[in-house]
């Protein structure tokens, strides 16, 4: 009798405390979104990224994360891509797995790819900071400086203190001839 009982527990706290880590990061990029420093902004970033990356929903994933992290670490694109990939076969819903390879992807200059990446992070997040500047960076190596700008005023609006958005936007306005009245 103990052990269908023991199992329903870990069910339930299993099914809660997806939704809690759910909450946890919609109530950080709140947060994110009031920083007016980059200094009030940094901690919440961490906390962020680690809440992201520990988003695994089993054991196998987090081995899978952690190695592709560090193939990524080491310079191993190839072997990093791979591995992300398994990882998003193993749980498509793994937001920050979407977001590793979009990077690696466009590490190794394959910008389509991580577009498409960087889409399926957006469909998951729609405010992950990370994967918006990357799309404003795939834009910017593509050319495309209206989606780019687009990209960094997004960017400003969940991340204000963010150091891409306010190095990029007065030289992609430069760029489009965008001049304030």
């Amino acid at each position: 009798m103990l052990k269908p009982i023991f199992y329903l527990s870990f069910l339930i706290l299993f099914h809660f405390a997806q939704p809690a880590q759910a909450n946890e990061s919609q109530s950080l990029l709140d947060d994110l979104s009031s920083a007016q420093t980059l200094g009030e902004a940094q901690p919440i970033i961490a906390a962020l990224w680690d809440a992201w990356t520990n988003a695994h929903q089993t054991d196998e994933e987090k081995g899978l994360m952690q190695r592709g992290m560090s193939a990524m670490n080491a310079g191993r694109l190839d072997a990093a891509e791979k591995i992300f990939g398994d990882l998003i076969a193993a749980n498509t819903e793994f937001t920050e797995a979407w977001n590793k390879r979009a990077t690696v992807r466009f590490m190794l200059w394959k910008f389509e790819e991580s577009r498409a990446d960087v889409v399926e992070v957006l469909k998951r997040e729609p405010r992950h900071f990370g994967a918006i500047s990357g799309l404003g960076m795939i834009s910017l190596r593509l050319g495309q400086l209206e989606e780019a700008m687009q990209s960094y005023e997004t960017l400003r609006s969940v991340f204000p203190a963010s150091p891409e958005a306010e190095r990029y936007i007065p030289i992609i306005r430069k760029e489009l001839g965008i001049t304030d009245l």
